[in-house]
């Protein structure tokens, strides 16, 4: 919210918004008939919107240094948001009672919404509203046509279709409609009176414009009577074929996008389901030098792009579906009709290559300077696409290469890089600012072997994940602004080299069978170390040397580790989960555990040891213990509680052959009893009658 507002003139455009619809809406006898009270509220709104809109650029001044001012404009923006939906409740409501009411009761109708209301066809008598300037049909999923006299509405100036895909075509004699200066879609049909002859006649239309079921139109003669040229209004453009089921060719299909030329004060593109193998020269002139955005959708039989490098503000570029295009070559960065020739794609932001499934080769000239603009890459669903990618991005912030297993290459020099993705796998990750994702693909390991060529201090996390082949990860491997590891599911890892990394703070590793090291150097900043279902994993020597801060450490399902000998542990240690780790439980029960700093120790599936805790074996600072599935422990040995001073919380779970204690109470520090699944010792506990234990819903109270 505070975003709209600070940005200037939002308010005063919106205040300006409502009182237009406020104002049709009063001037409409119909709307409010017989609602004194509602006329009365309305007009008083109008007067106080009147009377706020001269203060209201100096109040968006004021904000930056008056908290008051930025409350007062937060409220007015929320109330502008009520009324605006309360106004157009009105109008549908109206709407509805128009299409079943006589028309010469509503003859004076100015403005009529009927937006997502479910219905199939209009009335004809709605077309006898002949004051009517705006019409609102947006997001009627149902209708299917509209009036046939819709050329009598001779006043209409705003008619919205969007979002009403179950339309048809358009009505005849829409070139009747002279003051329609807004129309968001047009629906060409197969007849004469409502091709694209029609369309041609509108020359006074603003903004935006779609044209679909080009399809329609049989050869170009039939395109040039669109006269798209003279739209000089028009600043978003789509054209749209039915992508599949219809005949045309290709030369004629080239004929008819070329006689859609629109005129050169377009700012938006979309071309969505040309069957053209080329596309027209006047796609990248540089005389189109207002055009920002380009979309080139499922334009099945193109085998060449279009010469779009020389756009001078082209920022956004987004290529689609293009099945019969193998090559992108030199033509894609100069147009040999433009007469100077810049840096090519010099103001791009973002690129987008989408379903290109027979894409073999992006060739880039030899001292390439382009794309020196480029924030976003997108390569997606390119499966033969190989060879190189640009050398150098120098504003890439965002590279993402999705289901493109045969481009094994170098990736490009990207000094301000801060979210990279490179994924295999069938549903899309969504990878967050500062991430390096590596997910379910062969080239894991070019990818990997990258990474020390990265630059950039903005990439902070490392996830590599679900890679079959072979990864060799070395420690100089991983920038200086890295903090987080993870790697997951990857059954060929190896660690070449010590970890020796400055800013690690966080390292998750799991289910990586062929692991048999870790290796660890300097890790000082090392806070949470996480270790799972590595079977073969053995060493994880100098912990207490490596990461002298470590606080947290997590194992499970690691039977050949063990990483408890003689000031292994750091003293910074707090807390410790051990689970299923056979040859740790067997260093803990007979050597005992020495943490100083240990405070919370978590240990599960342990199914050797008969009595726990041995006196000693845990350390004296411990002040929460639990006990997990433990399968044949029969005796808790208070000799080892007692030696905790500081316990005061244990929790025992599923012990289904516990039901010894070796003394009648428990350490005096012990809080909080939590006894939960098959446990014997719960029973006893309770027959034993100690006044300070009280049993709730398997819970002990001492």
């Amino acid at each position: 919210m505070s975003a709209k507002l600070d940005g200037g003139a939002y308010l005063t455009s919106f205040v300006d918004a409502v009182l237009d619809k406020l104002s049709s809406i009063l001037e409409d006898d119909s709307v409010l008939e017989g609602n004194y009270c509602s006329q009365e509220l309305l007009g008083r709104l109008e007067k106080s919107l009147y009377e706020v809109g001269p203060v209201l650029d100096d109040a968006e001044q004021k904000q930056f240094t008056d908290k008051r001012v930025k409350k007062w404009l937060v409220d007015l923006q929320d109330a502008l948001y009520m009324a605006d939906d309360l106004l157009d409740e009105l109008s549908t409501e109206a709407a509805i009672a128009a299409t079943q009411t006589d028309p010469g009761e509503m003859i004076h109708l100015r403005y009529l919404n009927l937006s997502g209301i479910p219905i199939v066809t209009l009335p004809e008598s709605l077309c006898k509203l002949y004051n009517l300037q705006t019409l609102k049909l947006s997001y009627c999923k149902k209708l299917e046509m509209l009036p046939s006299r819709m050329q009598d509405l001779v006043n209409l100036r705003y008619l919205d279709i969007r979002g009403s895909d179950s339309l048809k075509e358009m009505p005849k004699g829409m070139s009747q409609l002279k003051h329609l200066n807004f129309l968001s879609d047009y629906i060409v049909g197969k007849h004469e009176e409502n091709g694209t002859r029609e369309l041609g006649a509108l020359d006074n239309l603003h903004g935006s414009l779609c044209i679909s079921k080009l399809e329609n139109v049989n050869n170009s003669r039939e395109a040039l009577e669109a006269k798209m040229g003279n739209k000089k209004q028009i600043n978003i453009l789509e054209l749209k074929w039915r992508t599949e089921g219809y005949i045309v060719d290709v030369e004629t299909a080239r004929d008819i996008l070329e006689e859609l030329q629109p005129h050169r004060n377009l700012e938006e593109l979309s071309i969505n389901g040309y069957s053209g193998e080329i596309f027209p020269d006047w796609l990248g002139l540089s005389s189109y030098s207002n055009v920002t955005k380009l979309i080139l959708l499922s334009c099945k039989n193109c085998r060449q792009v279009p010469s779009l490098g020389q756009l001078p503000s082209l920022q956004h570029l987004e290529i689609c579906g293009l099945d019969g295009l193998e090559r992108i070559g030199g033509e894609f960065y100069n147009n040999a009709e433009s007469c100077h020739q810049g840096t090519p794609f010099r103001s791009l932001q973002t690129l987008e290559f989408r379903r290109m499934r027979r894409w073999r080769e992006w060739h880039l000239p030899n001292d390439f300077d382009g794309f020196l603009k480029l924030k976003r890459l997108l390569i997606e669903e390119c499966p033969v696409l190989s060879g190189d990618l640009p050398a150098h991005l120098p504003a890439l912030e965002e590279l993402t290469i999705y289901r493109c297993e045969e481009l094994a290459c170098s990736l490009p020099r990207a000094p301000k890089l801060h979210q990279l993705t490179v994924d295999g796998s069938k549903s899309f990750w969504s990878a967050g600012p500062h991430d390096v994702v590596i997910l379910e693909t062969k080239l894991a390991k070019y990818v990997v072997e990258w990474l020390p060529h990265i630059q950039s201090p903005c990439l902070q996390n490392l996830l590599i994940e679900g890679c079959e082949s072979a990864i060799s990860i070395s420690g100089d491997y991983l920038p200086d602004s890295f903090q987080y590891l993870r790697i997951q599911d990857c059954s060929e890892l190896t660690f070449s080299e010590p970890l020796q990394h400055m800013s690690l703070t966080e390292i998750y590793i799991d289910n990586c069978d062929s692991l048999t090291m870790f290796p660890l150097g300097a890790l000082p900043n090392l806070k949470e170390l996480t270790i799972l279902e590595c079977p073969s994993l053995v060493s994880l020597p100098g912990l207490g040397f490596a990461a002298p801060h470590l606080e947290e450490l997590y194992m499970r399902d690691c039977p050949e580790m063990d990483c408890f000998g003689e000031e292994c542990l750091p003293p910074s240690l707090t807390t410790l989960v051990i689970c299923n780790c056979q040859k740790a439980e067997r260093w803990i029960t007979s050597n005992g555990l020495q943490s100083e700093g240990l405070t919370d120790l978590f240990l599960s599936f342990w199914n050797e040891v008969k009595g726990f805790p041995g006196e000693g074996c845990l350390p004296a600072s411990l002040k929460y213990l639990q006990l997990s599935y433990f399968s044949n422990l029969e005796t808790l040995d208070c000799k080892g509680l007692h030696h905790l001073t500081s316990l005061q919380q244990l929790r025992i779970e599923e012990c289904p052959k516990l039901e010894n204690i070796t003394q009648q109470n428990l350490p005096a520090s012990i809080s909080e009893l939590h006894i939960k699944g098959k446990c014997p010792l719960g029973s006893k506990l309770e027959e034993m009658n100690d006044p300070r234990i009280q049993y709730k819903r398997g819970r002990f109270m001492l």
